[in-house]
């Protein structure tokens, strides 16, 4: 794009100085035109370094041009040729470059003032015999005035839209991410909590136990400050910063995930992983945080040693998702600050139905709580 706008600059500059021979325009009407030429010229080759300039720049290059314009009235000698032409194209120029970027209470005077001068400059190529031919033939004039306008107008638009629209993508962006970070690192604070309970009650029975306690808090610590410096990494890469991708936890996962679970309370915790030959990184990934999600929740509300049964099956094509706990919930939860609904599995629910699939969670028929996920077509 800039190679285009250098060579549009240098083509103009050529015709310009092609034009410029004798019987060369009086000096009122050519230094203000190659002024303006040369103000256009520059706000185009170098836009984003003139924007703040180009306000000003176009009220300069208007008071200058209307100042020449009305002294060459006072005497004119002969009409002006090519060079007015390129005086009104560079106005026009300045004109749509500043209703696009300048700000309003900048803007508005100085498009007024090159308004006025390009409307003047009408009087340069044809001569008028009354202020009435005057004043139609410099409305007349002003027609590419108001069509700039408006292009300026529309290209600001089109910049404001724009601009929301990458604000709206980031929001989500940072929403998502915030949802990730609660789908990984929660699952990992509330096994810390529950083993530091633990712990506390070993300390002085079982010294061994608790001090292993104490290792699988260390352990979960560690996962969550994994998962919170890759939130903070994919962070710093929305902003435009290089950084490492490192790949989210998939189904390869769950094994782990669920070893534990199971060794942090829950050792009736059973898991079977048929899914299909090959699944998307997407359906693998919220299929990962479905479970931990879902084992969080348990941590929470089921009595310890609880049985959950995991299953990851190939249904006609479809992967399907189901996350039982056979033992329903007691009347208090186990964790505090946990009577209160999450957000979890409401957020899941939204990207599960993102991707096409279809979530259902609520009470089983044995009083247990069953989560059923299933994404048709979840292949790769």
């Amino acid at each position: 794009m800039k190679r285009v706008l250098a060579c549009a600059v240098v083509l103009w500059c050529a015709v310009w100085l092609i034009s410029l021979r004798p019987p060369f325009p009086e000096p009122l009407i050519s230094v203000p035109a190659l002024l303006a030429v040369a103000a256009a010229s520059a706000a185009v080759a170098w836009s984003p370094g003139t924007r703040p300039l180009l306000a000003p720049l176009t009220a300069l290059v208007g008071a200058a041009g209307a100042a020449c314009t009305l002294v060459w009235l006072s005497d004119p000698a002969g009409m002006a040729g090519p060079a007015t032409y390129f005086h009104t194209l560079a106005v026009l120029t300045l004109i749509t470059m500043t209703v696009r970027w300048s700000p309003l209470p900048r803007g508005v005077p100085a498009v007024v003032v090159a308004a006025v001068a390009e409307a003047l400059l009408a009087l340069q190529v044809v001569p008028v015999r009354s202020v009435t031919e005057a004043v139609a033939f410099g409305l007349f004039w002003s027609f590419g005035t108001a069509g700039a306008v408006g292009l300026g107008a529309y290209l600001r638009v089109l910049d404001a839209r724009r601009e929301r629209a990458v604000r709206e993508a980031r929001r989500s962006q940072r929403m998502q991410l915030a949802r990730d970070l609660h789908d990984f690192v929660a699952h990992d604070v509330s096994a810390m909590v529950l083993q530091a309970q633990a712990a506390q009650i070993l300390l002085e029975s079982s010294p061994r136990e608790a001090a292993a306690t104490l290792r699988a808090i260390e352990e979960d610590g560690t996962r969550a400050l994994a998962s919170m410096d890759r939130t903070v990494r994919m962070l710093r890469e929305l902003e435009g910063e290089p950084v490492s991708a490192e790949p989210l936890p998939g189904l390869d996962d769950l094994p782990g995930l669920v070893r534990r679970f199971a060794e942090a309370g829950f050792p009736e915790t059973e898991l079977e992983l048929t899914p299909p030959g090959s699944v998307s990184r997407e359906v693998a990934t919220t299929v990962y945080r479905i479970v931990a999600e879902a084992l969080t929740n348990v941590r929470k509300h089921a009595p310890a040693g609880s049985s959950v049964a995991i299953r990851v099956t190939d249904e006609a094509g479809a992967t399907v998702l189901t996350v039982a706990d056979r033992a329903g919930a007691p009347a208090q939860p186990r964790l505090p600050g946990s009577a209160r609904p999450g957000v979890g599995l409401a957020g899941l629910a939204e990207r599960v139905e993102a991707l096409g699939g279809t979530f259902g969670a609520g009470r089983a028929g044995d009083g247990g709580w069953l989560v059923k996920v299933a994404f048709p077509g979840g292949r790769t």
